[in-house]
């Protein structure tokens, strides 16, 4: 402990007073040598894992770094396969809660830092992050959360913050109506052009880059480009704002609280699914979709098919979505929703549904879960399509109860081709795709007609995205000075960012990232734990 506490304060010292001339001094031998590992290999935390390093060295502690790019985040993550570190830079990316017992208890399947209940303190560590998550009054919650920080951060230490990040976008100066904090997606109801810029060909068209996508069923895909295409076409169930606060501005207008262990919530009114488009055969040169000429695919429950005006989005639709992310047979991540105890449509308003919360379904009382909000902001999917009617009957990882999964329903025609040929609620319709080039979406006509900022009633100015693949950044920032993109992430180029913000020809925004970077520490390794 007394060795890590030097290296506590050592490096506390180079993070405050980075700027401060060093003067270096020769130790015959190091007191002992430590391994940091960069949790990406190379790149920019390679730079700061070398720059730890260097002073160490300042105190007599010999720290290699080793540059590796095989070296990723689930090797980092998993205590079973390796452990061959002192010491590692690493980041918990989009928080959206509270509770990181995924990374601070023994248990957790992120725990990096090999914690564990024979360290002093870590029992009480880990009670006091279990009765955080199961309180309900938000004040005495985060005095808690509060009190357990300081007791990690005195009695435990198993990691350094750093910082966390921003992220800056720039976009061309005619282009109004978009907020960065909020997204693309959330801004495009409120997109339109004051004239043209250099290099643009259409005030009807946005122009974004990405990588190329690989299955548009978020439930078997946590891919960034296929979850961005997802977001395009679809709604959120409940909305959430870049503060992660529920909001009433998506498809739930309005929740109530029964008691801390039972809500309701109530959809929107005439909002109906798109059609359901076979676009597997479409190319740039296909006639426009339409419900008369373009194929339709049929749901696997009742045979189905959506036209745009004939299929209602409702409660059913929330508690099938809700259910099938929580069920492990066709769920990636079910055990994300074990505080679900019950989800159903009300017996008697079938806009509305029910949602029971057990933090701990391995008890047979119920126990309050507040962190259940950041879980409800999920795209909504259509039970009409991918739901059956198969009586089989499954329970998701908190023990629901779910009637239509069952062991290959993956295997089935609609689950197959949604996964390319997707459609949902959204303000966008999948058009045709070419890999490796292109994913052209078009506005749809049938979109409910109301922005998720303010809940204000909108249109779209904007009728085609395209979707570019350059999975170059260089490439994509160079396309972007072209006029051939309408927005581009310049977070990596420092230099180009600040020559944008003095050109009246482009408007450069930034938000704070919900994540933040830290230097971990191994408390199983001799020289640290």
């Amino acid at each position: 402990m007394k060795r890590k506490a030097a290296l506590s304060v050592i490096f506390c010292l180079v993070i405050t007073f980075s700027a401060i001339n060093v003067i270096s001094r020769e130790t015959a031998e190091p007191f002992f040598n430590l391994v940091l590992i960069p949790y990406e290999g190379g790149g920019v935390r390679s730079d700061y894992g070398l720059y730890i390093a260097q002073y160490l060295r300042e105190i007599g502690i010999e720290a290699e770094v080793p540059i590796d790019d095989t070296w990723i985040w689930p090797i980092i993550v998993n205590p079973y396969t390796s452990d061959d570190f002192d010491l590692t830079l690493t980041s918990i990316p989009n928080i959206k809660t509270h509770d990181l017992r995924s990374f601070y208890t023994e248990d957790g399947s992120l725990n990096i830092f090999r914690l564990n209940r024979s360290i002093p303190f870590q029992n009480e560590s880990e009670t006091m992050q279990n009765e955080a998550v199961s309180m309900s009054d938000l004040e005495e919650r985060q005095q808690l959360y509060y009190d357990w920080q300081i007791l990690m951060m005195d009695q435990i230490l198993p990691l350094l913050p750093l910082f966390s990040s921003k992220t800056y976008e720039a976009i061309w100066a005619n282009t109004n109506g978009f907020e960065a904090c909020w997204g693309l997606i959330d801004s495009l109801p409120y997109i339109e052009y004051d004239g043209y810029h250099d290099g643009q060909e259409s005030l009807t068209e946005f122009n974004v880059a990405d990588a190329n996508w690989r299955d548009l069923n978020p439930l078997q895909d946590d891919n960034p480009a296929s979850i961005f295409l997802s977001k395009l076409m679809s709604e959120s169930i409940v909305g959430w704002s870049p503060d992660f606060v529920p909001i009433k501005t998506s498809l739930v207008t309005d929740w109530k609280m029964i008691d801390e262990f039972h809500y309701t919530f109530t959809m929107r009114d005439d909002v109906y699914w798109n059609p359901s488009f076979n676009v597997t055969g479409r190319i740039s040169s296909s006639i426009p979709l339409d419900v008369a000429t373009t194929p339709l695919m049929a749901g696997l429950k009742n045979n189905e098919v959506s036209i745009g005006t004939n299929l209602r989005v409702k409660a059913k639709d929330a508690v099938f979505t809700y259910l099938a992310w929580a069920n492990p047979i066709v769920s990636e991540c079910s055990t994300d929703f074990n505080w679900i105890s019950s989800v159903y449509v009300d017996p008697v308003d079938d806009m509305v549904f029910h949602v029971e919360i057990d933090a701990n379904p391995e008890t047979s009382e119920l126990e309050p879960y507040v962190d259940f909000w950041g879980s409800l902001p999920l795209c909504i999917l259509p039970e009409f399509f991918l739901n059956s009617s198969n009586p089989t009957i499954s329970y998701t990882s908190g023990g629901a109860e779910c009637t239509g999964f069952y062991e290959s329903i993956l295997d089935t025609d609609p689950w197959v081709i949604y996964s390319i040929s997707a459609f949902n609620c959204g303000k966008y319709m999948l058009d045709y795709y070419i890999k490796n080039s292109v994913t052209v979406l078009q506005a749809s006509p049938y979109w409910m007609g109301f922005g998720s900022i303010d809940g204000t009633e909108q249109d779209l100015d904007i009728d085609t995205v395209n979707v570019r693949v350059i999975p170059d950044i260089t490439a994509e920032l160079a396309e972007f000075k072209a006029g051939k993109l309408d927005l581009v992430d310049i977070s990596f180029f420092p230099a180009e960012r600040k020559q944008m913000q003095t050109d009246s020809s482009f408007e450069v925004q930034s938000y704070v990232n919900y994540d933040f970077s830290f230097l971990v520490f191994n408390m199983e390794r001799e020289n640290i734990g």
